[in-house]
């Protein structure tokens, strides 16, 4: 189940650029994600869910609907 290390790429990515810096608890996390990703939605929020990071245990995905191929990254400020 490849939705493991995207979950975990997804938080690197997040760490490296500073959105997480005093954050303790992540409630939702919006993605974005084409039709022909591979991706299992349901796999991603598993692995959002049991990772080693307590912050992300009762994150919400909220999936923006995508009809194409593309992915859409949206930059969002967290206080």
């Amino acid at each position: 189940m490849h939705e493991f290390s995207i979950a975990l790429e997804i938080i690197d990515t997040l760490q490296e650029n500073g959105y997480l810096t005093g954050v303790k608890t992540v409630n939702k996390v919006k993605l974005s994600i084409g039709k022909y990703s591979g991706i299992d939605k349901n796999y991603l929020a598993f692995a959002f869910q049991n990772l080693d990071d307590a912050r992300f245990k009762s994150v919400s995905l909220d999936f923006i609907s995508n009809d194409t191929d593309e992915i859409n990254i949206r930059e969002i400020f967290v206080d």
